[in-house]
């Protein structure tokens, strides 16, 4: 669709502009020629004004076609999406019959590459083993491949070939439906629906009794601040700020409880006042689970006690925070340049002056 979209946009500027050029050029000429006329007493000053505004109500009905022009694209563009939706409905996507009585997290992928259906190719190779009950950190810079690894886990995407296993079972093995209700997901901006937040944090167990809303927003550290609002857990969800709502998206894991959790820059767009109060949050919710995140905040990663380095899709370096620094390679390439766009040095001196 959005490929459509920009030979649409294309397309309605080049004609949009070749409409100005014209209408321009044309008012030009009717001036030059009424004004020759005039010159020479063929034709009154009055004629001149009844000349532009005539060529005005010939090109209006020009510009009201070229808007049309756009609208009719745009809805056959949005009318294209809609009812391939309706035409998938009903169909389920490709789904294993596995579904085990407990999921350690263990995750083994094994010489996978992939390709997203537009013909990128985000992943070549790639190798890597995240621990249950570890907190591992994807570190790269954009374009790396960090959340193709995400999308392909949660079964998004299936990988162009190699091989992703969860406690020595093949993803394809396993119930989508079944591995979704065991893995959560905490983005950089969650959707916030229209509703009461109690609504918005059962969305992440619908069945949930009020009881057990409230003790996830206490994990999350949200509880008192919805209590100080004047309708409490009634109150419309979208009064909250960016960084309450993102608190109310870690309550939702509470109530799930998923043993495999990825968070994909969660305090992204965020204060450092806000990013501070999620840090709590965020800690609480890793123990006892299988967490992946993909960050560019040095404190969660270096609180990571696994880190793999990516690099145009590839996997460079594993390891732990003190080892890969240590090596002088990517890592440390990258985490010195996140260091510096803080003004760590700056930062450490004013904090001992203190």
């Amino acid at each position: 669709m959005t490929e459509n979209q920009m030979a649409t946009r294309k397309t309605s500027f080049l004609f949009d502009s070749i409409k100005g050029f014209v209408e321009q050029i044309g008012v030009v000429i009717v001036i030059i020629l009424t004004a020759y006329f005039v010159l020479n007493e063929q034709m009154s000053i009055g004629a001149i004004m009844f000349h532009i505004m005539l060529f005005n109500n010939v090109s209006a009905p020009i510009r009201q076609l070229h808007r049309i022009y756009d609208e009719v694209n745009d809805a056959l563009i949005y009318s294209e999406s809609f009812f391939e939706i309706l035409e998938d409905e009903g169909q389920k996507e490709p789904s294993g019959n596995y579904k085990p009585a407990h999921i350690r997290g263990l995750i083994e992928i094994k010489d996978v590459t992939f390709s997203y259906p537009n013909g990128h190719q985000a992943l070549t190779d790639v190798n890597m083993t995240i621990q249950p009950n570890q907190n591992t950190a994807l570190v790269g810079l954009s374009g790396a491949g960090k959340r193709a690894i995400i999308n392909l886990l949660d079964k998004f995407y299936e990988p162009s070939s190699g091989q992703i296993l969860l406690d020595g079972v093949d993803l394809k093995e396993y119930d989508t439906d079944f591995l979704r209700e065991n893995v959560g997901l905490v983005l950089q901006r969650n959707h916030i629906f229209k509703g009461s937040i109690a609504d918005n944090i059962r969305y992440g167990k619908t069945e949930a009794s009020f009881e057990e809303v409230q003790e996830a927003a206490k994990k999350a550290y949200i509880h008192q601040q919805i209590l100080e609002l004047p309708n409490g857990y009634d109150s419309e969800a979208h009064l909250l700020s960016g960084g309450q709502q993102q608190r109310i998206a870690i309550a939702r894991m509470f109530l799930k409880n998923p043993p495999i959790i990825f968070l994909d820059e969660p305090t992204a767009n965020l204060d450092a006042i806000a990013t501070e109060q999620i840090k709590n949050s965020l800690d609480a919710i890793k123990v006892g689970r299988t967490v992946i995140i993909v960050s560019h905040s040095i404190s969660q990663i270096i609180d990571s006690e696994h880190i793999i380095v990516m690099e145009k899709g590839r996997v460079v370096e594993d390891g732990t925070h003190e080892e890969l620094f240590d090596q002088h390679g990517t890592y440390h390439q990258i985490f010195s340049a996140m260091a510096n766009s803080l003004n760590i040095h700056k930062i450490t001196e004013s904090m001992k002056e203190d």
